[in-house]
């Protein structure tokens, strides 16, 4: 649940970003208002994982139900997300119930169901879905990222964010990459317990063994990675130097800082991290959202049942009553990513093949744009597995309704 608490002068204000909230996530969220001039208490009868405050404030003092009201917020059980929200921009400092946390400012480019506002809400929610915390793991080495790291950990702890830092541990002593290494095992529970992995592509980091690790960890637990490229200002290649990255056809390209520049990087370019990282988790978090519901739905009213087999993996199953002899069984990945990522194709053929049997037929629905004909049939040369339908969840319908013979949109 989203509550906005406003004061009254706000009202119109606090209305225009509950719709921009609904219209943007489709609905599918719950938006509450309550005023900040009155003593409230949260509406719901409990905690969720989602939950989310977000208040209004100017430069005038606070009213008190309202500051006692974030202050009961941020003593519950579990971790508070929060986001003040300044309603004069030239006003950056929160009032004292959250005046550790960066405020965002409700200008024009704020505004609207594609603002940043929404993106940061989208961002923050999607930090937290599929019950994992709200870490970002920063991914470095540091013999040229480790003072860009501690930049940008710095900034996104200021935002309210859970960053953690992880250096590639070469100079622990750890060279090589064994099974049962401790280094290995809380990476890999440091990841299991992210939702994003920054990566900063700096000129050295292709040579660490650790990184690449890394990067194949978060791709096997579905952790979306969010490329960070320095490169010389007269290099002329584009995106990451990690081959595996380039089919993401997604990363924040930035030129090399010189050596010893304090800070390493600008205002500006730690904003422009910030955003192009909160734009891609608003994006996954509404797939998130669509996505499943759109199949569950397709599924549901043709009379098949529907149950998280996965939540991390989004995998789910669908079967139906048996017409004669037979109970047709789905098992569907939903993926996050835009449209065809190969690595989470292999996840979840991974997947499969541990837990053989359970399906008659294995989909892989994917989102964004429909790939054309020819280069479905490479993506499924080249994956090699019969067993898997690749599809666009536009065509899902024809799917079903052919018993699973024919795909394509009608």
């Amino acid at each position: 649940m989203i509550v906005i608490l406003y004061q009254d002068k706000y009202s119109n204000m606090a209305e225009a970003v509950r719709k921009d909230l609904l219209s943007a996530f489709s609905d599918q969220l719950k938006v509450e208002l309550l005023r900040a001039e009155v003593d409230s208490s949260w509406p719901a009868e409990s905690y969720c994982w989602d939950d989310l405050l977000l208040f209004i404030y100017d430069k005038e003092d606070f009213p008190e139900p309202g500051s006692r009201f974030i202050t009961q917020y941020q003593q519950r059980p579990q971790p508070a997300m929060l986001l003040p929200v300044a309603a004069d921009p030239a006003v950056r400092k929160p009032p004292k119930a959250a005046s550790g946390i960066k405020a965002l400012p409700y200008d024009d480019a704020a505004k609207g169901e594609g603002g940043r506002l929404t993106t940061r809400v989208g961002a923050m929610l999607g930090l937290r879905v599929q019950g994992r915390d709200s870490k970002i793991f920063i991914s470095y080495r540091a013999s040229d990222g480790k003072a860009i790291a501690e930049q940008l950990y710095e900034h996104l702890k200021a935002l309210g964010h859970d960053p953690f830092l992880d250096e590639a541990p070469e100079g622990d002593g750890y060279t090589k990459i064994l099974p049962g290494n401790p280094v290995q095992s809380e990476i890999d529970e440091r990841l299991k317990t992210s939702k994003l992995m920054l990566l900063l592509d700096t000129p050295d980091a292709p040579g660490s063994d650790w990184i690449k690790y890394e990067i194949d960890t978060a791709d096997a637990a579905l952790v979306p990675i969010l490329p960070i490229t320095f490169r010389d200002v007269n290099d002329q290649r584009r995106g990451p130097r990690f081959r595996s990255l380039l089919e993401l056809q997604r990363w924040v390209s930035l030129p090399k800082s010189p050596a010893g520049a304090n800070p390493p990087l600008s205002s500006a370019q730690l904003e422009d991290i910030q955003h192009q990282m909160e734009v891609y988790m608003c994006e996954i978090f509404k797939r998130k959202l669509r996505v499943p519901f759109i199949v569950e739905k397709e599924f549901s009213t043709r009379g098949f049942d529907w149950s998280v087999v996965s939540g991390p993996l989004l995998i789910f199953r669908s079967s139906k009553p048996p017409s004669g002899r037979l109970t047709t069984k789905v098992l569907s990945h939903c993926s996050l990513f835009d449209p065809v990522y190969t690595p989470a194709m292999k996840t979840f053929a991974g997947f499969l093949k541990q837990a053989p049997g359970q399906s008659n037929y294995n989909l892989f629905i994917y989102d964004g744009e429909l790939l054309p004909e020819s280069q479905l049939q490479e993506i499924i040369k080249a994956q090699d597995d019969s067993n898997v339908i690749i599809l666009h969840h536009q065509e899902l319908a024809v799917l079903i309704d052919s018993s699973f013979t024919k795909v394509g949109v009608s």
